[in-house]
């Protein structure tokens, strides 16, 4: 293992139990089933939706505006069109008075007329550009001067400028037509007011909507990169957290059910799928040793019943032959070889039984000393001595026993079989800090530098096709991992290899701690 790996192993983490993990992600899928529907196909559908109507909206607003604004344009044409008939009759008055034409009364009637008919048959397009009383004045004054030029065209003759009464007439249609004029005027200006107070409301309208309309899009567009990126990130996170080790199953974040949480369904499923292989795992390697371990079982167990099988053989033939205490010195070895089968036995079916990991106070010396026996006859067909070194006074190792002697079995088994021509195997242990750190120590040939970092690696092997799966240090890895310790190991080629475990140190509060969890 790498350094950075090891110091990231070095932190205690409590692994869930297969059963407390499987427990969760079943409440988790029921209360993930009973949860309303809201998929991310009808999310986003709805963001369209609302972008798209308020799109539509804008449009529809804009459109109104530009008819709006047109319209009152083509009302300021109306109403340059009126100033300008009255500008041509006046123009055709003051032919009139100063060259008596009849012509050019007539034409300023035709004229007054037309800016009347303007006046009156667009006024209710008009009329809201102008205040009420230029527009009810200018009307009047159309009237008047309509009415007066009317009376000159109906003369029978060009005055003379002798005349008072002539005089007074004129005077009369002259001040007309300019109050007229006048105020004309002053409508049309009022009228290009107007139309520029609503072009420039409607401009500052558009950079409003404009405005408006980017916020919305970004909030469209933020939100619907946060109902994926953010989930999306969990995700990968729960990915990084799985292969890392952790097997917490992946808990529910909103109220709703959608892709994302058929995905956590997913990964709860193969969270719980991977917790039942590894436990399968486990157990086959604790299988796959046993078979190792087979012939040596055989000759632990042959040994005793053969010592039986011959002193019974002798007691019953020679009963009467013997005395009292020496038949009871052959019964005692008879108890005594029975004992030592009992205890292969037990000591085989305790390895291979399949049981739920529990953390307990486990005395180091004791589960080294049972790991050693169950060794002893590997060991003493490889010439390979064994040596516990573990200190007495060491408190005792937060951990599994049967976990650990599985560990230790693995390791010991890895020792023996790198020490062909015979060899030792040294284990010792001290307290460094918090924790209790063992050494596994064997004089074997090592392993080389470039194997170093991958040994922990699931199927890497460096032994011949068919000696070894490469699970043993894996596995070992993530039973140590689970009881919230690490594996180191050094090892130079020639000199032999160093495993040192490190394991918490068992604390009295730990007991409720555990019981809670379990």
């Amino acid at each position: 293992m790498s350094n950075k790996d090891e110091q990231a192993s070095f932190d205690p983490v409590i692994a869930p139990s297969s059963r407390s993990v499987a427990d969760s992600i079943t409440a988790i899928e029921k209360a993930l089933s009973e949860r309303p529907k809201l998929s991310i196909r009808i999310r986003i559908t709805m963001a369209f939706t609302i972008a798209f109507l308020f799109s539509f909206a804008i449009a529809i607003s804009s459109i109104v505006f530009i008819s709006r604004l047109n319209a009152n344009q083509e009302h300021l044409d109306r109403v340059g069109a009126l100033v300008f008939n009255i500008e041509q009759a006046r123009r055709h008055e003051k032919n009139f008075f100063l060259y008596g034409a009849k012509t050019d009364i007539f034409d300023a009637l035709a004229s007054i007329q037309l800016a009347t008919e303007a006046f009156h048959g667009k006024a209710q397009g008009i009329r809201p550009l102008v205040s009420e009383d230029i527009f009810t004045q200018v009307e009047a004054e159309l009237k008047e001067y309509s009415a007066l030029l009317t009376e000159i065209s109906h003369a029978p003759a060009m005055p003379t400028a002798q005349e008072d009464g002539d005089k007074g007439l004129e005077a009369r249609v002259r001040v007309a037509g300019h109050q007229v004029m006048t105020h004309a005027t002053d409508l049309m200006n009022q009228a290009h007011l107007k139309v520029r107070a609503m072009a420039h409301m409607f401009m500052v309208a558009a950079i409003f909507i404009i405005i408006l309309n980017l916020i919305v899009m970004i909030w469209v567009a933020t939100e619907m990169a946060r109902q994926i990126l953010q989930p999306l990130g969990r995700f990968v996170g729960y990915a990084e957290r799985i292969g890392a080790g952790d097997f917490r199953p992946v808990t529910p974040q909103r109220k709703y059910r959608d892709e994302f949480s058929n995905l956590a369904i997913a990964i709860n499923s193969m969270v719980r799928e991977l917790l039942e292989k590894h436990e399968e795992l486990l157990q086959s390697r604790k299988m796959a040793a046993v078979g190792t371990l087979t012939s040596g079982i055989a000759h632990e167990l042959n040994n005793p019943l053969n010592n039986i099988s011959l002193t019974t053989e002798t007691l019953l033939e020679g009963m009467e032959d013997y005395t009292r205490e020496e038949a009871l010195e052959m019964l005692r070895d008879i108890f005594l070889q029975v004992e030592r089968a009992s205890g292969t036995v037990k000591n085989l079916l305790d390895f291979t039984r399949k049981d739920q990991a529990r953390f307990e106070p486990v005395d180091l010396g004791e589960v080294v000393e049972s790991s050693f026996q169950l060794v002893e006859n590997e060991c003493s067909l490889n010439e390979v001595e064994t040596q516990n070194l573990i200190d007495i006074g060491l408190p005792k190792a937060r951990a599994n026993f049967r976990n650990l002697q599985q560990v230790l079995l693995n390791m010991f088994l890895n020792a023996i079989h790198a020490m062909p021509e015979g060899g030792k195997i040294d284990v010792e242990s001290h307290l460094e800090g918090d924790w209790l750190k063992m050494d596994i120590a064997d004089t074997g040939s090592g392993i080389e530098k470039k194997n170093l970092e991958r040994i922990f690696d699931p199927f890497f092997t460096t032994k011949e096709v068919g000696r070894g799966t490469g699970l043993g240090l894996s596995v070992s890895y993530g039973i140590i991992e689970k009881m919230g310790g690490r594996i180191t190991v050094a090892s130079e080629v020639g000199e032999g290899t160093t495993f040192s475990i490190f394991l918490p140190v068992w604390e009295e509060d730990a007991l409720d701690h555990d019981a809670h969890e379990h």
